[in-house]
């Protein structure tokens, strides 16, 4: 009898176990992670959010990737990076010199088409909208490449805002492509609105990259904080969308330096990367904290991501959408060589 008792007694721990973890599991990220290889940073790779199932995803002949953004729930995938030019046989990479492109995430054998054609050497930032209205910051401005004008040889741009003499640094658009929030100079993070023109301010102290969540109602950043009467620790910090909000930090520990780099689709999480530099890794735990992280939007303890990868990936967008990958051994090729959709075409002849 006593035996029964026990045999019952394991199998109920073993369910009691599995619902757990199977509660757990369900409630763990899913999705894809488009990145930036952190060593060869000139290649676009894809993979779940553990990072097991990372491939390459583009081959595409860029100098070194600054950021990458996925138009959310389109075909294009936005690409900042340096210059590159064919002179004759060879490619002559400006280090430095960004320029906008755009791949086509169902054709990734398709070639980049290069929006800005390196008409603009002090280009920093960009982001696509969800319609492909594509902006970036050229100093002093904030410059627009409106959807229509992505298939013409050479798309015409225009002066979006002028911001005088303060320095924009971050772009990106709200998910309904009705605002744009931006990083300035000493910290300031502002949000525009496209239709009226007005500005007001989010945030302060902001330090990194502003991300929306996916609703539009949240924005998060990493922020610089006082602790124990020192500054420049910094956290990652969410904030609701409305003027001088109420900034709410959800992680912070010192000696970490972080970067926001997107929301979940299901806007449960937010994945940023951590980045020390060598000289300042005294111990194990500071080792370990090096990488790519997701954390609850709410708070909570990070988990790694991309744990397959040897060094913190500096750029990547979250997209819970399919994506073909390029075949082994495949041939760079144009859009009218696949003979593919007629509108699209246009926009690579």
């Amino acid at each position: 009898m006593n035996n029964i008792f026990r045999a019952c007694g394991c199998l109920c721990f073993l369910y009691i176990g599995l619902f757990f973890g199977l509660t757990s599991l369900s409630a763990a990220p899913t999705g894809e992670i488009i990145f930036v290889h952190p060593i060869n940073r000139s290649e676009i790779w894809i993979s779940n959010v553990e990072g097991t199932t990372a491939r390459k995803l583009f081959r595409q002949t860029f100098g070194d990737i600054d950021k990458i953004e996925v138009q959310e729930n389109e075909e294009y995938v936005l690409v900042v990076a340096d210059k590159a030019i064919d002179v004759g046989n060879d490619l002559q990479v400006f280090l430095g010199s960004y320029d906008i492109y755009l791949l086509d995430r169902k054709n990734p054998i398709r070639k980049a088409k290069n929006l800005t054609l390196g008409r603009f050497p002090l280009l920093i930032d960009a982001d696509i909208s969800r319609n492909g209205d594509v902006i970036f910051v050229e100093r002093p401005g904030l410059m627009r490449i409106r959807n229509e004008e992505l298939a013409k040889p050479e798309p015409k741009i225009e002066l979006l805002m002028d911001h005088g003499a303060m320095d924009i640094f971050d772009v990106v658009w709200s998910p309904d492509g009705k605002h744009i929030a931006f990083s300035a100079e000493l910290g300031d993070l502002f949000l525009f609105d496209v239709a009226t023109q007005d500005i007001f301010r989010l945030a302060q102290n902001v330090n990194s990259r502003p991300v929306f969540s996916p609703n539009g109602k949240q924005i998060a950043f990493s922020t610089v904080v006082e602790r124990k009467g020192e500054w420049w620790t910094i956290a990652i910090a969410v904030a609701p969308v409305q003027p001088d909000a109420d900034v709410k930090i959800i992680h912070i520990k010192k000696d970490y330096s972080y970067g926001v780099h997107a929301w979940s689709p299901d806007g449960k999480f937010i994945a940023y990367g951590s980045y020390i530099d060598s000289s300042r890794i005294k111990n194990i735990e500071l080792f370990r904290s090096r990488g790519n992280f997701v954390i609850p939007a709410t708070g909570g303890e990070p988990e790694p991501i991309l744990i397959t990868m040897k060094d913190t990936v500096l750029s990547l967008d979250w997209d819970d959408k399919a994506y073909a990958v390029e075949p082994a051994n495949a041939l760079v090729t144009t859009w009218s060589a696949l003979k593919r959709r007629k509108t699209a075409s246009s926009m690579w002849r």
